[in-house]
Formats: C-alpha cells, structure tokens, sequence
C-alpha cells in the first residue's frame, strides 16, 4: 500500500511522495551510545521511514538503520517524531539524513521495482 498525504495527524510536514508499506527488519545503532537494537520499518520512502520499535528514542537524535533484508542498505536518520503505538512500543518518524548518491539509487530502484510489482494484477 502507499499514501501520498502531506500532512500528519498533529498539522506538520509529513515525508513527500510515496511511501511504500513494507515490513522490514533493521537494526538500530549509535555507535556514540553503543545502542544496539531490533526494530522494523513499517513504511518506506526516498525521506524516511516510519520505524516500530521497543524503546524510546528522543526526538532529534541521529542513528543509523541497517535493513536485514532487501534492499540491504545502511542509511543515516533523524528522528522526528515518536508516538506510543501497542503493547509497549513505538512509533518513530524517521527523516533520512546524510545518503550518499549510490544509496539513494539503490533506495530509490527498491522503491520502484516493489511498486511496480504491487501494481500488476495477479
């Protein structure tokens, strides 16, 4: 499924284009903290990604969010948002921050050849 709004819930900017929804397990690193942890991505963009995770992570802190499965790539993020979701989780808007051009075509060809297979019938 993918949403192409604007706005969130509370009035700010949300990621532009299309977000892509696709389960994703990743791992959540700040190497500054020696944070490690499992998490998933539930939505996908060329931005950001909205992540759900078991722990708080503060507004405005940088970590980096390496996927565990297609498209296999490690991308810097900030977070912006973070809401409580279910059973002791989170919800956290990640806005992508610092991707180099070639992550950006992989992340960007992911996006594209998994649309596009959403798209065809059957």
């Amino acid at each position: 499924m993918t949403d192409q709004s604007g706005k969130d819930r509370e009035g700010g900017e949300k990621r532009l284009g299309i977000r892509l929804r696709k389960y994703i397990d990743i791992v959540v690193e700040d190497p500054l903290s020696s944070l490690l942890l499992r998490a998933a991505i539930a939505d996908i963009s060329e931005s950001g990604l909205r992540v759900i995770a078991d722990q708080y992570l503060p507004k405005g802190t940088k970590y980096t969010f390496t996927m565990k499965s297609a498209p296999h790539l490690s991308l810097r993020g900030e977070v912006r948002w973070i809401r409580d979701f279910e059973r002791e989780t989170y919800q956290i808007g990640i806005m992508l921050v610092d991707v180099n051009e070639e992550d950006r075509k992989r992340l960007a060809n992911f996006l594209d050849v998994e649309l596009r297979r959403l798209a065809t019938p059957g």
